[in-house]
């Protein structure tokens, strides 16, 4: 049975990625990283809120639609708690959820991505 064990991060896609920024700096939080813009022109940046993140894209292309999100969430993510990607994988298939998409590597760990009835995406991750 899957174990989430906490809400990791959450995903936001922002108009302006420098506004962004300064706005949440201003609150007092910490950028972690940035990137980009990679080929797609598209930049990323994490910003640390205690032991959680803010996963921040700007532009977010969907790849459904090849269309441009101008806003909103992309996507949020539980930490999970498993011996492996693996038993994560075949306790998804025992619950009959579909995976999305994955798994993938990350820097810390290994994660995949799921849908829920609305169509939100949620990140299923299991940390080194």
């Amino acid at each position: 049975m899957l174990r989430l064990t906490a809400l990791d991060h959450v995903g936001l896609v922002v108009r302006n990625m420098d506004e962004t920024l300064r706005f949440y700096q201003q609150l007092g939080l910490t950028v972690l990283r940035t990137s980009g813009p990679n080929a797609e022109g598209i930049r990323t940046a994490v910003i640390q809120v205690g032991r959680q993140e803010l996963n921040v894209f700007s532009p977010r292309v969907l790849a459904d639609t090849g269309s441009r999100t101008h806003g909103g969430l992309d996507h949020f993510c539980f930490a999970v708690e498993a011996a492996s990607i693996d038993e994560v994988v075949d306790d998804l298939k025992r619950a009959g959820i579909a995976i999305a998409s994955g798994p993938v590597k990350r820097r810390d760990g290994m994660a995949l991505f799921v849908t829920d009835p609305d169509g939100i995406r949620v990140e299923l991750q299991l940390k080194h």
